[in-house]
Order: structure tokens, then sequence, then C-alpha cells
């Protein structure tokens, strides 16, 4: 077959035109205008501006109002990463601005203007001006009297961000990292259900670190201060772990919600091509989005929902309407491992780990119960910053009281299981000279609370309750400061240092590698409150230093959160390719599963005391066992602490999603 060279040719030609239609066109924009000075004489409305170098236009559009009358000149600075990269200053009446040529005292209203830049200007902007994502760059404008006794005396400043399109908050990101994290509980799941305990507790572990830390970060792009572009946007990559998710259904039904309570649904969105949307500013900080005519200043959690392109009203709902759609999303999974397990309960099996996998669905309101308890526990930090925050946001009164119910019922669940932990580890040490004893052996206290406490050493059980303030304290602060981002990240700061020191003190957790990444993630909670100080502008720094320590910001947290998601993803290799996973883990110190009682016919002493108090007698399936060896009968004190042992089996609840079964009437007191 002979190729058509002319026909080739031309197909060609199109398919490289059409590549060219589609390659995204470089741009610079810039939106609202914000004050960098404390006078008034100029007030903005709405500004908007796009240059395309394409084909060397500057689009404009300008709505304000100004006290100025007189001939004026304009400082234009551009600050790159706070550097100062160019200075100039201009005439408007050599640029024929009429409007500025001179200024009065009146309404200033430019209309869309398009101008052609000459090539001197655009030789002077680098190429690296269109493609890094999040340019950190602002140009600061400062109006100044150009003749009379005033002259060279500033009027006012004002300076606007620039942007280029490019960004690294990507929505593939945040997808990428819910899939890992969830596929890491399931997978935990499944290995519990197995039988391996040990895999199955360490694999919970690193998926719930790995998701605390995506939560704590974006936590940190709710906080109020002026944020650097490379911060918001990463942080805003982690705000679907706190439900804020797009979604078209959710936006739907929360503003009808709220439009049938009374309230009154915002309309920023549908606004945005005659209202300006400044998502930072360094200065004063309102409460709330302060607008002046149709400009708009957002900060915290307001800035976060816009971004996510979510109405400023619908925030609150839009996160407690996803909580609730995972939670029925889990329920329907838990609904479905019932009936698939009711459908081989009729069928007769001799594979041991399919009979262990079904023992533990046999009470399934036992299993959704705590399955909804565990949910809970993982959604309790995103409901004590919205719940709280609707408090202040006041969006409907219906609104106001689902909040206040939501929180209030999902701190009383924690802390009533806090509590219930906190007591029996308490009589449990008294009686046993061990909390490991009744935490462990347990199957009621295991299945509905060993959540809270598995992953901790068994004798700091109690390394709970710090954590649980924490999250309630820090929640707080974020969600009532909003209008206070100096106070706000003060507090912050003394919040994780005394956390990372009551970590690194105490090393609460199971194994030495879980005591390595919490400290880890403590340290990097610190520096990162650190750097939130440093960009609420307490300290005044240059704007040099702002722009540096925003980069180090992304570079850090970034780099943990792969090494985070490595450590994740090892522990799913080792759970998933290997036939003995067990056996990559240490036995933990702590004694745990010397009180458990295990259906794979473990042979240990206290196994056969508990069968010896049942009138059992297993020497003969064992002749290695110590009973068998030893003629000589247990003590009363062995049996005793036998009998008191639980009859049925313990299986790991390492998972705080699908717990085991537990039946009272088999257990023997």
């Amino acid at each position: 077959m002979q190729l058509n060279a002319p026909r080739f040719g031309a197909c060609m030609l199109i398919l490289l035109q059409s590549l060219h239609l589609v390659q995204a066109e470089r741009l610079i924009s810039a939106e609202g205008l914000t004050k960098c000075s404390d006078s008034s004489e100029v007030q903005i409305n709405n500004f908007n501006a796009v240059f395309t170098p394409g084909n060397s236009s500057i689009s404009l559009n300008f709505d304000g109002y100004s006290s100025v009358a007189g001939d004026v000149l304009i400082d234009v600075e551009l600050l790159v990463y706070g550097y100062k990269a160019m200075t100039k200053t201009l005439d408007p009446c050599d640029l024929e601005l009429s409007v500025f040529c001179p200024m009065k005292a009146i309404e200033l209203q430019l209309p869309t203007i398009t101008q052609t830049l000459g090539q001197s200007v655009l030789s002077q902007i680098p190429s690296i001006a269109y493609t890094v994502p999040d340019l950190d760059a602002v140009i600061r404008i400062k109006l100044k009297y150009k003749s009379g006794s005033d002259k060279g005396n500033q009027i006012t400043c004002l300076e606007t961000r620039v942007h280029n399109g490019k960004t690294v908050f990507q929505a593939g990101v945040g997808w990428t990292l819910a899939i890992i994290t969830g596929v890491g509980l399931i997978a935990s799941t499944v290995i519990s259900l197995l039988g391996h305990s040990n895999t199955a507790t360490h694999l919970a572990f690193r998926s719930l670190a790995f998701l605390g830390f995506i939560q704590s970060q974006a936590m940190a792009g709710m906080t109020a201060v002026n944020m650097p572009p490379f911060v918001q946007s990463w942080t805003q990559n982690m705000q679907w772990s706190m439900g804020i998710v797009r979604a078209n259904a959710l936006q739907t039904i929360a503003t009808w919600f709220q439009r049938a309570t009374g309230g009154t649904p915002s309309n920023v969105l549908t606004n945005s091509e005659n209202v300006s949307l400044v998502l930072q500013k360094r200065g004063s900080i309102a409460a709330r989005a302060t607008t002046t005519g149709s400009q708009i200043i957002l900060r915290g959690i307001e800035r976060v929902g816009i971004r996510d392109k979510i109405e400023l009203t619908n925030i609150f709902m839009t996160g407690y309407l996803f909580f609730y759609f995972v939670v029925a999303l889990v329920a329907a999974c838990v609904g479905l491992l019932l009936l698939v397990r009711a459908i081989l309960a009729k069928k007769p099996t001799s594979l041991e780990k399919l009979d262990r996998a079904m023992g533990v669905t046999q009470d399934w309101k036992t299993i959704l119960r705590n399955t909804f308890f565990r949910l809970a526990c993982i959604g309790y930090p995103q409901m004590c910053v919205l719940c709280l925050w609707e408090l202040t946001r006041r969006d409907s009164a219906a609104e106001i009281v689902l909040g206040i119910t939501m929180w209030l019922v999902t701190t009383g669940v924690v802390a009533f299981a806090a509590f219930k932990v906190f007591q029996r580890g308490l009589r449990s040490k008294q009686q046993h000279n061990t909390a490991a004893y009744t935490l462990y052996s347990d199957p009621a206290t295991l299945n509905q609370w060993g959540c809270l406490y598995i992953y901790y050493r068994a004798p700091v059980y109690y390394f709970l309750v710090p954590s649980l303030v924490y999250i309630i304290v820090k929640g707080m602060v974020i969600a009532f400061a909003q209008s206070n981002p100096v106070a706000q990240t003060i507090v912050l700061l003394i919040l994780e240092l005394c956390m990372m020191l009551a970590v690194g003190i105490i090393k609460p957790f199971m194994s030495k590698g879980a005591n390595v990444v919490a400290i880890s993630t403590g340290v990097l909670n610190s520096l990162n409150a650190i750097f939130l100080l440093v960009f609420s502008d307490v300290f005044d720094q240059p704007d040099l230093m702002t722009g540096i320590l925003g980069v180090l910001f992304f570079i850090f947290n970034a780099i943990f959160t792969l090494v985070l998601l490595i450590y994740l993803l090892v522990g799913l290799v080792y759970a998933i390719f290997f036939k003995k996973p067990d056996t990559k883990y240490r036995t933990l110190a702590d004694d745990r599963d010397s009180f458990r009682w295990s259906r794979n016919n473990t042979t240990t002493e206290l196994s056969s005391l508990e069968k010896i108090a049942r009138g059992e007698d297993d020497t003969e399936a064992h002749p290695h066992h110590p009973a068998r060896v030893a003629s000589a009968p247990p003590s009363d004190e062995d049996v005793s602490m036998a009998a008191r042992r639980p009859y049925n089996d313990v299986v790991d609840p390492s998972l705080p999603l699908f717990p085991t079964s537990y039946d009272p009437g088999r257990r023997r007191s």
C-alpha cells in the first residue's frame, strides 16, 4: 500500500492546527484591588485585568470612587515572591487615560477597554511568568501628587495578585489520595477478617495516620491568615477530608434547604462577572467576607469553599451532607456483606478462613451500630470545625440547629466511649495489675471501643483522652477565631507544640515505627503552625520572607505526604502479596496477645487453663503442652483467672469500620 504524500501532508497540517487550537492559551490575569495603606481617598468596587501575550493586548475593567482632585502620577511595582522585580512611574496623561488626567472627585467607571502593549513592555516579562504554577506575583500601585504643595506625597496604595492559570490544586490529586486512603482502610478490614490481626492493626494505623495528616493540612488551609498561593492551592487538595467536595446535587439540596428554612442563599459565584473575589490581603482582616460595593474579600473557610466553587452559604451543608453520604455508602457496603454472608451460610464450606470471616458477622445490629460509631470517630475533626463555624455563619435557623445537634451527638458519643475505656482500664489495672487484661480479653470492650485505644501501648491507653481534647480545641480555634488570625495561629502553635512534646516524651503508640511516624507528624504540624504565625504578619516581615516560607511550606508538606503515602503502600503490599504478612511485623511488646482467645487453635498456657476451667482437656491434642509435661494441676489463682476470661473468641477490630460480633449469652462470668 502506497502512501499519498500530499494527502498525508494535508492530514498532518490539519492535526497540528487542531493541537494548536486545543493548547491552553498563555495569559496573566488579576482580579480585585485591595488597599495596602490606611488611606480612604479611593474606594474600589470592581477590578479585572487580563493580559494575553499571544496578541500583546491587555483588557481592563475598573469601577470605584475617588475623592482626589488634581494631577497624579502612578508608581507601579512588580513583586515576585516578595522580590521587587520592576519599578516604573507612569503619567496617566501620557497613556491618554482621560479619567485620571486630571483626577476628579467623582465616581470612576471604566468600561472594558483593550490596549495593545509595545514590544518594550513584553520583553520585560520572563517566560516563566506564564508557566510557574501558583505564581506569587503582586502588582502594587501607588498614587502620588504630580504638582502643587503636596507634590510627591503618596495618596493611596493599592495592590492586586497576578495569576497565570497554572496551579497545583488539581481535583485528581484529591481523588487519588481519597481512594488510596479508602483502599487502606478496606484492606485492613479484610486482613483482620482473615485472621492476620497484627498486620491489620499496623495497616489501619498507617491509613489513619495518613488521613490524620491530610486533615491537619486541610485545617491549616482553613485558617484566616494571609497565605501565599502555593500554600492555598496545596492545602486545597486536602479539603475533601473535611467534607468540602464540589457536587452539583449537594449544591442544589443545600440551596433548597436553606431557602425552605428561611435563609438567604448567596449568589457570589453566579455574579462572578460583576463581582471581584479577593482571596487574600495583607493588613486587617474582618470576621466574615467584607464587601465594598461588588468586591468581596474572602479568607479562611470561605476562601476554601469559593475555590471549590461552593457558594458561601452552602459550605456547612456541603460538609454535613457529604458526611451522611459516606455513612450511607458504608452502610450499604455492610448490608451487602451481610447479604453475601447469609447466602454463603446456607452452603456448607470447609474453608477455615471463610468460616472465620462469616463468624464475625452474626449480629448485624451490633455491626451497624459499631460501624457508625467508628465513622463518627473518623469524621469528628470535620464536624468540630464546620458545625461550630456554622454558629458564627448563621446561614439559617435550621442549619444552626443541625450544627449544634451534630456536634453535641458526636462529642457525646466519643466522650462516652473514652469514659468507658478509661473506666475499664482503671478497673483492670486495679484487679489484674495491667490494663491490657480487660481491654483486650473482653470482646464487648474490644469490639465497641477498641478503635480508640488499640493503636496505643496497653499501659498508655489513656492517651486517647488528650488526643480527643486536641481535636476539640483545634476545631474550636479554627471555627471561632476566623476574625483574628494572630490569636488563632498563636493558640494553634501552643497546641501543636504541646501535642508534639506529649507524643515525643510518652511515645504512646504500639511500636517504634508508629511512634517515629507520630513524632514526625507532630514536628511537621508544629512547623506548619510556625509558618502560619509568620503568614499572619505578626512579625511585619518583608514580602520576600513570606514568599520563601510559602514555597518551603509546600515542599516540606509535599515530601512528608509522599513519605506517608509510600509508608501506606508498603503496608498494602505486605498485606496483599504475602501469605504470612504478620511475619513482617514484630510482636507487640505490651502482651496484648496474651489475653486473646483465638479460633485457630493456638496453644498457650492461658488457653489450656481456660479449657481446664471449662472442664475440657486438650493435653492429648498437644503432647508438648506444659500441662501434659507437668502433671501438677494448675493453682487456684490460675483457674480463677482463666474462668473470668470470656468464653467466646475475640477478633481484633483493627479497622474502625467493621467490628466483630459479641454474644453476651456465650460469656461465662
